[in-house]
């Protein structure tokens, strides 16, 4: 799941009021917002410069993507200050909440149209309400097309068809799994799950078939678009520590799936039926698996991040590298540069997360 962390659904969402203050900050330098590589992690750039001489720096970053025709266009989801976007790689951000979009919004999951980049859609919370937005300007202009039933409860994932773009799919706090055939615009609740929905991936050669994420009933698939759903089994004791904050597609080849939690970083050959533990260099248990980032373009490299440290490897995960971000905060998220992969985002939260991958 892209990382798209929350705080536990044990508390109320409200929470997030007191934490989400934030504006874009101006007239002082912190280590929050994000930071740039262009060798593959060895060094980092802090890339906080905004418009009107403010910064991102206190910015927390829950989600980052990148447009699929232009690298140099990338969105910011934050936690508290909406909706962030550079068009020059990350030298100058600006807002892009307006409208619809209140700039105080908590942004969880960002989807582009693959076949029409103009086409954003947002899954987040605002004015107490989980809420479901789309622009078909690329954010200059916001419709929202569905808000939560109840207070306090989040839309947290959004995914798009990648054959028929009309076809877009959430999750929510609530449990809800939706579709929805024309852009976003009207709903289907499909099912209602027992948790909250935190994650949705589609395998891009056979888009029937889906991976459904939640906060404590671990992971689930389905193979006729969200119909049905198998339950993935336990492994290992793996779905008894119901704390995934990561799940990722291999879009290479979809059967592959890694996990990473509090437990570690594991992954699957087969489509989530069988889990084995990747050798890392953190020992287990004591540090979060936060962010996973797959080079799609060189296979063999695979990142992960715990606390500061992003770890490297350059052979399947058998043997790994690591660097540190100068930052007193933790790497929330990883995203490579679908044109460039010695370039590297990682987006700061200057707060713990609990519980939900992205």
């Amino acid at each position: 799941m892209h990382n798209k962390s929350i705080y536990s659904f044990a508390f109320p969402i409200i929470f997030f009021a007191a934490l989400a203050a934030f504006s874009l900050s101006c007239g002082f330098s912190r280590d929050g917002g994000i930071f740039k590589t262009f060798n593959r992690g060895e060094t980092w750039e802090h890339k906080i410069k905004a418009a009107n001489n403010q910064t991102i720096s206190t910015a927390n970053v829950l989600r980052i993507e990148i447009d699929p025709g232009d690298s140099k266009i990338i969105y910011l989801g934050t936690k508290g200050n909406s909706l962030i976007k550079t068009m020059d790689g990350g030298e100058l951000w600006y807002s892009a909440s307006a409208g619809n979009l209140d700039k105080r919004a908590d942004i969880f999951d960002i989807a582009i149209d693959p076949k029409n980049s103009a086409n954003v859609f947002l899954a987040g919370y605002q004015n107490g309400l989980g809420m479901f937005l789309r622009s078909n300007d690329a954010g200059k202009n916001w419709e929202q097309t569905y808000q939560t039933a109840r207070e306090l409860y989040a839309v947290l994932t959004v995914e798009i068809d990648p054959f028929e773009s009309s076809a877009v799919y959430m999750g929510t706090a609530e449990g809800g799994f939706f579709s929805s055939s024309d852009y976003g615009k009207n709903w289907k609740a499909i099912k209602w799950f027992d948790d909250a929905v935190s994650d949705l991936k589609i395998n891009p050669i056979d888009p029937r078939i889906m991976y459904l994420s939640t906060f404590n009933s671990g992971v689930f698939k389905s193979n006729d678009k969200g119909q049905t759903w198998q339950k993935l089994e336990e492994s290992d004791g793996f779905w008894e520590s119901k704390d995934i904050e990561t799940l990722v597609m291999d879009k290479n080849n979809p059967d592959t799936l890694y996990t990473g939690s509090r437990r570690g970083f594991l992954k699957s050959y087969n489509g989530g039926q069988t889990w084995q533990k990747l050798n890392i260099i953190i020992p287990p248990e004591s540090l979060t698996v936060q962010a996973i980032a797959l080079d799609l373009l060189n296979p063999s490299f695979i990142y992960y991040a715990a606390g500061n440290v992003v770890y490297r490897s350059q052979d399947y995960g058998q043997t790994w590298a690591y660097n540190s971000i100068q930052t007193g905060g933790l790497i929330n998220v990883l995203t490579i540069d679908h044109k460039d992969s010695n370039i590297l985002y990682a987006g700061i939260s200057r707060e713990p997360t609990f519980g939900l991958g992205y």
